[in-house]
């Protein structure tokens, strides 16, 4: 019996058999330690260690470019979400070429390979011929425990990085050459990135690799499978640093769309925003056939899981130990967890109806602006 067929057994046992009246109360896995992160890239390098070995070194000649396809053919420049087949729905941005991801093996110090750890490095190209420029991040997960490691390039606090290290831009395609600061280079590895500035889950909220049609495109040479990890839903999570992250996402008891994966309402609402459409999607082999189940899930965030049938708030499994359901002594919860909450600190989610104009067209996928009774309303209401 594998432990994730445990995990599940567990999980499903609790949901089910649960009174509802009865008192949840989170406890924190045996493995977390204190939270919080240290002032540099280096020293969260070295408090990462023992879970995910050491830090790559990205060389961009060796990433793996991401393709953008126009009717099925690929093309090269900047694009709009509405000129290519598989932008990035990044809140809206337009989409570059160039962009590329690297998956490398974890490794300790010593050289002995961590088969169980695997790191992800992701350039997101925003360069023309002339200038280089973009973010780069890296994730480090390990498989067994959960923990995971987000390294945020320094353009997130307004320092130039790619400048520095670029050695020439293909004029065409836009891909980046040169080799960034590694680990055993201090100084200019603290130039070129930061321990996490904020909890990276408000948009890595399912599990700590965020796939769409974009990010998908790149394959490990040789083969149709994505760079990016596949993860499940029994897939452990939890941040070194941030063990008082928000790691909650909704699961709703027998809802189809949680049969591969959790979902993290955050995510969609950054990719909804750059003009995507579920319904469009997912699931890959027959899209838009979990309407019903999809429309579910958002009622139960626009409404919140307390006032959703068969609706609860689960955080991941983690260390070795299974998902739990947690209810409102959860305590870590934040706002980035309820759209409509205004700043309500007890994890409820609010509703469209608490939004004003403003903030309604922020959420298209679920909210709609009347002009006539000037009130947000819920798209899903029945």
């Amino acid at each position: 019996m594998t432990k994730h067929f445990i995990y599940v057994f567990i999980f499903y046992f609790i949901a089910c058999e649960r009174n509802e009246n009865e008192v949840i109360t989170y406890v924190d896995p045996d493995c977390f330690g204190s939270p919080g992160f240290p002032s540099t890239a280096s020293q969260y390098a070295s408090m990462i260690e023992s879970e995910l070995g050491i830090v790559p070194t990205i060389i961009l000649d060796s990433l793996i470019e991401i393709p953008l396809y126009q009717n099925g053919t690929q093309v090269y420049g900047q694009f709009s979400s509405s000129e290519i087949d598989n932008p990035s729905y990044l809140g809206g941005k337009d989409t570059w070429s160039g962009s590329a991801l690297q998956r490398y093996e974890g490794v300790k110090s010593d050289g002995t390979p961590l088969p169980h750890v695997v790191w992800v490095a992701f350039l997101r190209n925003t360069s023309s011929p002339s200038y280089a420029s973009g973010s780069v991040q890296l994730i480090g997960y390990n498989e067994i425990s959960g923990a995971t490691a987000f390294f945020e390039g320094a353009e997130m606090v307004g320092i130039e990085v790619l400048q520095n290290y670029v050695t020439s831009i293909d004029p065409i395609t836009l891909s980046l050459k040169g080799t960034l600061p590694g680990p055993d280079n201090p100084t200019q590895f603290n130039q070129t990135y930061i321990p996490p500035p904020a909890q990276c889950v408000q948009c890595h909220q399912s599990d700590p690799f965020i796939t769409n049609d974009f990010i998908n495109s790149a394959k490990i040479p040789g083969t149709n499978n994505p760079i990016i990890p596949h993860l499940n839903g029994n897939s452990p999570f939890y941040v070194i640093g941030g063990e008082d992250w928000d790691m909650r996402t909704i699961h709703i008891e027998e809802n189809a769309c949680f049969s591969c994966h959790r979902i993290g309402m955050g995510t969609l609402e950054v990719f909804n925003n750059g003009g995507y459409d579920v319904n469009q999607h997912m699931p890959p082999y027959n899209p838009g056939s979990l309407s019903d189940s999809y429309a579910e899930l958002v009622n139960a965030w626009l409404n919140g899981p307390d006032n959703t049938p068969n609706a609860e708030w689960i955080v991941p499994p983690a260390c070795e130990q299974p998902a739990q359901i947690v209810g409102n002594d959860y305590p870590y919860k934040a706002d980035f967890n309820s759209i409509g909450s205004k700043g309500d600190d007890d994890g409820k989610n609010g509703d469209c109806e608490d939004l004003d104009s403003l903030s309604c067209t922020q959420y298209p996928e679920y909210c709609n602006w009347n002009e006539e009774t000037n009130i947000c309303e819920n798209i899903f209401d029945k």
